[in-house]
């Protein structure tokens, strides 16, 4: 009987990781190891107000869950990807000059490991495959390093890749996705940014960041300075997409810890659809209440699920946890999402813990 008992838990083990919606990317090899969330090399420090205007529909309807318990939830197991392993080279870097080159070089399967350094910022154009991406890898003390406005990891048609491991610190914006498909960045350090850390712009769909420390955002423009944003705003779709709606969908926010962050920690903007937030820790000591930012999740999209994220760190200008709002159309903004399970640990919200836009109905 014992023997039949270890088989049926191993069948249910193996299993788990395949486990998931049907937006979500393809199945992963072998699973990343869960370890300690990657150590910050960077202190958190107060920050000053922002000016970044956010979109508003004019009212909204408090909802205010039933308190849930105050210890942050592990993330799903299902809900978190594998690291698959290289099937092709693997090519150790120690050198901004070498990073370029194997980047530049990089074939489906290949691996890129960095050693601990710092690196100049990298645009990554090249794609893997569904069976073969390719990888960029390195221990927490490698750091890709920015400056100015420009962008430290710019991944541009930059499809089937993982970013492993490593840190990303300052420019004007942390790891930007452009027209950037089932790419996987997990374990990452990325903070002290001028304006967001994370985003998913220009069609960049079924993308993942996961298990990762996003801090010490918007230190050029607090205002600017979102943890992750996903899509772009209407008034930027002539700039970004032709004047279409920036249509980034499915991507995925995952069991990540969030510090310091002075706009949302998470803002989904206007047309698009299935982005998941589930299983995070999120900050709200350094919203900045200008133009809006004053909540911690703003969801301007549709079918949208936000769920089991815990919110520490309070402010005075932060208000509600969540809201929704429509933008464009009730259909394919700011309605028809699942928010559930999110609780706060160590406050209470001044506001309420979810706001639904009253269009919503």
């Amino acid at each position: 009987m014992q023997h039949w008992a270890v088989l049926v838990l191993a069948v249910v083990t193996w299993a788990l990781p395949a486990l998931g919606g049907d937006t979500a990317p393809p199945a992963r090899g072998v699973a990343a190891p869960v370890g300690d969330e990657p150590p910050s090399a960077y202190l958190s420090k107060n920050v000053d107000p922002g000016s970044a205007r956010r979109g508003q529909s004019g009212s909204i309807t408090p909802v205010t869950p039933s308190p849930g318990p105050s210890a942050a939830p592990e993330p799903v197991p299902a809900n978190l990807l594998a690291v698959v392993r290289g099937t092709g080279s693997t090519t150790a870097v120690t050198t901004s000059e070498e990073l370029a080159g194997a980047i530049s070089s990089a074939k489906p399967g290949d691996t890129i490991r960095m050693a601990a350094g710092t690196y100049s910022p990298v645009v990554i154009t090249s794609a893997g495959t569904t069976a073969a991406p390719i990888t960029l890898t390195g221990p927490a003390d490698a750091v890709i390093t920015g400056s100015g406005k420009d962008y430290t990891v710019h991944l541009d048609g930059a499809s089937y890749w993982q970013l492993v491991g490593f840190g990303v610190t300052g420019g004007g914006k942390g790891v930007m996705l452009d027209n950037t498909q089932h790419t996987l960045l997990d374990s990452l350090d990325v903070g002290r940014t001028g304006d967001e850390a994370v985003h998913f712009r220009t069609n960049s769909s079924d993308n993942t960041v996961q298990r990762s420390t996003i801090h010490d955002t918007g230190l050029q423009q607090p205002g600017y300075g979102e943890g992750v944003y996903v899509g772009s705003a209407k008034s930027n779709w002539k700039k970004i997409t032709g004047g279409q709606p920036d249509l980034s969908m499915r991507n995925r926010i995952v069991g990540n810890t969030f510090r310091t962050i002075t706009a949302e920690n998470v803002d989904v903007k206007e047309e698009t659809a299935g982005t998941l937030m589930t299983g995070n820790r999120f900050d709200g000591s350094a919203t900045s209440g200008e133009n809006y930012a004053d909540s911690i999740v703003d969801v301007k999209g549709y079918d949208t699920t936000v769920t089991d994220n815990v919110t520490t760190g309070d402010s005075a200008a932060l208000t509600n946890i969540i809201e929704t709002h429509v933008i464009t159309d009730k259909a394919t903004s700011g309605c028809g999402n699942t928010i559930e399970g999110n609780t706060t640990d160590g406050f209470t919200p001044k506001g309420a813990l979810l706001s639904v836009d009253k269009k919503c109905g």
